[in-house]
């Protein structure tokens, strides 16, 4: 019998993710919960896990398609299966679903073709193929069991433009180089965007497209929170427990109190709906070489603070591993990014949507004082705070924003 590898929705507005790398071929062995392959979608990367014991028998999307939540992506079956009728069934009735009600239907009655045959097309491909207004029953695929893929489209509309028209106009040439860079070096090169940047991009865009997003900045001073640091630091060293308390831990435990204290901040913005958690979960903007994920640390308002610690480790060191599973990177409720160690003061964060806000850190700095005649040196830490004015307006998020700076003030509040 064999079994279905669908898109899996890894996230709350996740719609369609990209195949970015099959990590298993087509009579490799596989095991239940092993990883097949490799997508994209939002700001992360995922592997896709196998339903089951078996042999992949199919790849039907290829790499780079984008495929539907929910849509087939390969078969696997036992290993006396080759190409059977049961996997046929899965695949095809899958497209059948998807051709329903597409204009493409039309092109099964083009003269002298046979409008019993099925026609084998990736999902990304017919889309591109009623773009470019290409039948596809004139097109040979390359794809596995010769399915029909996106370049076997592109190409087809190619050679057919090349038949039509031997010569662009003069028009079209002029615009075309007006696309160009307008450098004068012998060093340039391009190179495509990664998967995970083009990612980015397309989620900073939606964000910011979708929000209306405003930015509070103010400081906080922290020279009792790093007295305070130091000493559970040497209590913990002392106790030889296994524990690190970081500065970013402690803004988080600020956070996570603030959150259950003013949790109007503690909301999703999906389709004109507002959606209030009793729950905070966590996200921690980390930095990778290819790009940012955003890990999330789930239940944080159940975690005292060297649990809280320990969560926060975990997660962070396993994005910068690549050992992050799906649920640890999607259904955060808040985002703090921390930029300190760049030695940047004040930053705008977008948001990580649907959030309604997401906190900067800067690194601290420290500024002279005069308090009663006396010179003082005072630490303080830069705070930025964007949230989404189609939420909240200016003034309750400016609470939210003093409630986390009095934690930060009264580091002891932070172990209640």
């Amino acid at each position: 019998m064999s079994t279905a590898i669908v898109m899996p929705k890894l996230g709350m507005t996740m719609k369609e993710g990209t195949i970015v790398e099959w990590l298993k071929q087509p009579g490799e062995s596989v095991s239940e919960g092993e990883g097949v392959a490799v997508i994209s979608s939002e700001k992360l990367t995922s592997e896709v896990e196998a339903p089951t014991d078996g042999v992949l028998l199919t790849i039907i999307e290829e790499v780079d398609n984008e495929v539907e939540v929910g849509k087939p992506i390969g078969i696997i079956g036992n290993e006396k299966e080759a190409e059977s009728e049961s996997s046929q069934d899965v695949r095809e009735g899958k497209d059948a679903a998807l051709e329903e009600n597409a204009p493409a239907r039309q092109e099964a009655e083009v003269k002298g073709k046979d409008t019993n045959k099925r026609i084998r097309i990736s999902p990304a491909a017919r889309k591109l193929a009623q773009q470019l207004r290409v039948y596809t029953q004139n097109v040979k695929g390359t794809g596995p069991n010769n399915r029909i893929t996106r370049r076997d489209i592109q190409a087809f509309a190619d050679k057919r433009g090349e038949e039509k028209v031997p010569t662009k106009p003069k028009v079209e040439q002029e615009t075309k180089t007006i696309v160009q860079p307008d450098v004068q070096t012998t060093g340039v090169k391009s190179e495509k965007l990664s998967v995970m940047r083009q990612t980015i991009a397309k989620r900073m865009q939606q964000s910011l497209s979708t929000t209306a997003q405003l930015t509070l900045h103010r400081k906080a001073e922290i020279n009792a929170l790093l007295d305070f640091q130091k000493d559970i630091k040497k209590q913990v060293t002392e106790s030889e427990l296994d524990v690190r308390l970081t500065l970013t831990v402690l803004i988080a435990r600020a956070v996570t109190l603030s959150l259950r204290d003013k949790s109007f901040m503690n909301t999703h913005l999906i389709d004109d709906q507002l959606y209030l958690f009793d729950e905070v979960h966590l996200g921690i903007a980390t930095s990778l070489d290819a790009g940012l994920v955003v890990p999330v640390v789930k239940n944080a308002e159940r975690l005292p603070l060297g649990e809280l610690a320990k969560a926060i480790s975990s997660v962070t060191k396993k994005a910068r591993n690549g050992q992050l599973a799906g649920n640890e990177l999607t259904g955060s409720t808040f985002t703090i990014s921390n930029l300190g160690q760049q030695g940047i003061e004040y930053f705008t964060p977008v948001l990580n949507t649907p959030e309604t806000g997401i906190l900067g850190v800067g690194t601290f700095i420290e500024e002279v004082t005069l308090e009663n005649e006396t010179v003082k040196t005072v630490k303080k830490l830069p705070l930025s705070l964007t949230f989404d004015h189609q939420v909240l307006d200016g003034a309750p998020a400016g609470d939210f924003l003093n409630r986390v700076i009095y934690y930060l003030e009264h580091p002891y509040l932070l172990v209640l």
